[in-house]
């Protein structure tokens, strides 16, 4: 038979494209088993936002889980020694969604670093983050927070720990009416509702807005948070990319496992965001790391309508043959198609479904 160049999916192309961008970056792949201790996941439950783990027993009795999530499988492996480590994987997560009484199988492509992460390895990661996002369209954004800048300020406001999480969620929701009633009840000083409710307002592009989060500044860790996101800014705008960040503190995940940049992807077309990642300190140390470290995930299902292409072809050339054609010499036909570069379906009529770009018609 005639050979060609498989066609691929556009998806399928999408995560050989980003296998590649992060391998151009010194990211080596990671592969992991289907399956981890259930345990791990129990332990660490509050990092997985709620996903419903699904659990199986092996033939000896011990309880397992299938991944419902990469990081944490990555950081159990990394030894110290072997710092620092940069790493991507493709790989699918399980999650049991109880609200639809199904397993939810997907696939995720992200990357990791785990080691001294300075302002030009965030930038590196932000950075790999818009090539990923923009290898689909141009039409992208990326919203930004910091966990340190949000978690001094919750301090700063003096807020018992379960006011600080009624508090995130009005944050995360944009809340500012409710936000609004809560500092009255807590009879909270003016400056500090100022910068709770400066929370939700300040949200723009991040070159545009930096004044306005200097004027949240109330201690040193934010004053950090704020340095780095100067010069983060100062890097984006080199690279031409200033209209594609924006700072949005409602970007919020755990404060016991983030502790810096949080981010979140989007793309025209897709009502959810398809990346997320951050910086996790918080979850590294747990694992006896004293080290930093940071990351993405793209979820390529959400993509996927996306990604497909409306007017991708079936084949190149549909062959339709009659019933009293001479099989050799149909098969001729269609290996003359082939050898030619392009592909090619023979069937006895014609389909209502296929898509092709010409017909032929072999008596």
């Amino acid at each position: 038979m005639g050979t060609k160049e498989m066609v691929l999916r556009r998806d399928e192309e999408y995560v050989l494209e980003l296998r590649g961008l992060y391998e151009e970056h010194g990211y080596k792949k990671f592969k992991m088993r289907k399956f981890e201790k259930y345990d791990l996941y129990l332990e660490n439950k509050s990092f997985l936002r709620n996903a419903g783990i699904i659990t199986v027993t092996d033939p000896k009795g011990r309880l397992l889980a299938l991944k419902p999530d990469i990081t944490l499988s990555i950081v159990k492996n990394i030894k110290a020694s072997e710092l620092p480590q940069k790493l991507y994987y493709n790989e699918n997560v399980y999650i049991a969604d109880t609200a639809e009484g199904e397993i939810k199988e997907t696939t995720q492509v992200g990357l990791e670093y785990v080691g001294n992460i300075d302002v030009r390895a965030t930038a590196e990661i932000l950075l790999l983050a818009a090539e990923s996002l923009s290898r689909t369209n141009e039409k992208y954004r990326i919203a930004i927070s910091n966990m340190g800048f949000v978690s001094e300020i919750l301090d700063y406001c003096k807020l018992s720990e379960s006011d600080k999480v009624t508090v995130t969620k009005l944050i995360s929701e944009k809340n500012i009416h409710g936000l609004d009633n809560l500092c009255s009840h807590l009879a909270l000083p003016e400056t500090a509702c100022r910068c709770l409710r400066g929370l939700i307002n300040v949200c723009g592009n991040l070159s545009d807005v930096l004044e306005s989060v200097k004027e949240l500044i109330c201690g040193e860790e934010s004053q950090k948070s704020y340095d780095e996101l100067n010069m983060l800014s100062q890097i984006i705008d080199s690279f031409g990319l200033s209209d594609k960040f924006m700072i949005d503190f409602s970007v919020i995940n755990d404060m016991n496992y983030y502790n810096g940049l949080v981010f979140q992807g989007y793309v025209s077309g897709v009502p959810k965001s398809v990346l997320s990642g951050g910086r996790y300190d918080n979850l590294v140390k747990r694992f006896g790391l004293d080290t930093a470290a940071a990351g993405f995930a793209v979820s390529i299902d959400l993509l996927k309508n996306f990604c497909s292409v409306t007017d991708e072809y079936d084949c190149d050339v549909l062959l339709v043959y009659s019933e009293d054609a001479n099989p050799v010499d149909v098969i001729n036909a269609e290996e003359k198609i082939i050898s030619g570069g392009e592909s090619c379906i023979a069937l006895s009529e014609e389909s209502k479904i296929l898509k092709y770009k010409r017909k032929v018609v072999l008596e």
